[in-house]
């Protein structure tokens, strides 16, 4: 699509990327550097949908698994409390840009986690009224990929 800011990262990912956490049919979940919310993922279409009213129905078929096994295998990870998803595909239309559809993943915590010495504070719990960055380093978003990649599997 000419003014999607999506397909040309989904054409730029390789398959060997750690950040990539699953791969199926129609869509592609990964590991967002952003940790704000431990395990933060996203989960694109890889088709170019704008709306989620052009997904058929083997779309949400593929996507209700995703969600079984995402918090299946991120439960077993690391205990989230809940799970928030949203799909809201503000900056590009803000930006006057096709939007294409995915979800952000967000593990919600009530205790804090610490992986790799790095700590996630959750902060205020819900809702959080500021938006609290944490970039990992590269070595602790492997760490994190991994444990859900190892979950995935055992979960299969």
């Amino acid at each position: 699509m000419n003014n999607c800011e999506v397909c040309p990262i989904l054409a730029c990912q390789n398959e060997k990327e750690d950040s990539i956490i699953l791969e199926a049919k129609r869509w592609r979940v990964v590991l967002d550097a952003n940790q704000r919310f431990l395990g933060k993922m996203f989960v694109t279409l890889l088709q170019h949908k704008q709306s989620l009213s052009e997904l058929d129905s083997e779309d949400w078929h593929e996507f209700e698994a995703i969600v079984g096994k995402l918090e299946t295998a991120v439960n077993r990870a690391f205990s989230p409390s809940h799970f928030n998803w949203s799909c809201l595909m503000n900056i590009a239309a803000m930006n006057s840009q096709e939007t294409h559809v995915h979800w952000h993943v967000h593990p919600r915590y009530a205790e804090k986690i610490e992986v790799n010495g790095e700590i996630f504070d959750d902060g205020q719990w819900y809702p959080r009224k500021e938006k609290v960055d944490h970039i990992v380093t590269k070595e602790t978003e492997w760490i994190i990929a991994v444990k859900i990649k190892q979950a995935l599997k055992a979960c299969s």
